[in-house]
């Protein structure tokens, strides 16, 4: 990697580090501990991005629209997280705080991913971004057929949403092994930008886990389910990235 984007990624982790601590210590509502954290690093390294930036904004629009609330919504029915909330919550349950929280988690991580690793090379979005659009309207028809009709479908464990990330990783790695050491970069730096944002969010009673899980612990008073850091900060990124790559980049 050239020394300039050496010291750029180690700019993006100063700030990171720098913001967390200013929410900390100033203790904003969580809607704008998100905004402090995350808006200005995603916006300089989709500033830094050149041609991919029209593929990795629409990724992201379509999928914190069609993708993000029925997961939020199967998540806050199963009681798997929950978070604070100023806004109107989506169908009175899943808080639209996590949907911006979602946006900056696709897209940023997206903008990273092109500039540092992916060489921000192609303009072109593949036409199996129809395929991807067409799942996520039948997952949206799935939840919300189900929400209205028998919502009690949903009070599942922890772990079935975690296999929704875990599986298509584990699929599109297994048959695309090229992309593995391109995501070694994003998985380590956003792993790390996660779990510190997560640390002090619940340490602050902005996030919390309030269901069952399989291996949970005590941090500051409250529950934190080392299941979620497995699935979360170990596979999230190279889910979204293989996903990215196979329906809306080149695939290589």
């Amino acid at each position: 990697m050239p020394k300039k984007k050496k010291l750029q990624l180690a700019g993006l982790f100063i700030y990171v580090i720098s913001a967390v601590i200013f929410v900390y210590i100033v203790k904003p509502p969580y809607l704008a501990n998100l905004f402090i954290v995350y808006l200005p690093p995603s916006l300089i390294n989709y500033y830094w991005v050149q041609k991919s930036r029209s593929k990795i904004l629409w990724f992201s629009i379509i999928t914190v629209i069609l993708f993000a609330p029925p997961i939020e919504l199967v998540a806050r029915l199963a009681d798997a997280w929950d978070v604070q909330s100023i806004l109107p919550r989506l169908f009175g349950t899943a808080p639209i705080e996590n949907l911006i929280y979602a946006f900056f988690n696709f897209f940023w991580p997206l903008c990273f991913y092109e500039y540092f690793v992916d060489k921000d090379k192609s303009i072109k979005i593949s036409k199996k971004f129809k395929i991807l659009v067409a799942l996520y309207i039948a997952l949206s028809i799935i939840v919300y057929t189900g929400f209205a009709l028998h919502r009690e479908l949903f009070a599942i464990n922890y772990w079935l949403i975690g296999i929704g990330i875990l599986l298509p990783a584990i699929l599109i790695l297994f048959f695309n092994p090229n992309l593995i050491p391109k995501i070694v970069l994003p998985t380590v730096f956003f792993g790390l930008i996660f779990f510190i944002h997560e640390m002090i969010s619940l340490k602050l009673g902005h996030w919390w886990w309030p269901g069952d899980y399989l291996l949970p612990i005590e941090l500051f008073g409250n529950i934190f389910p080392v299941d979620d850091a497995l699935v979360w900060y170990l596979f999230s990124t190279p889910a979204l990235i293989g996903g990215y790559e196979f329906f809306v980049d080149d695939n290589k």
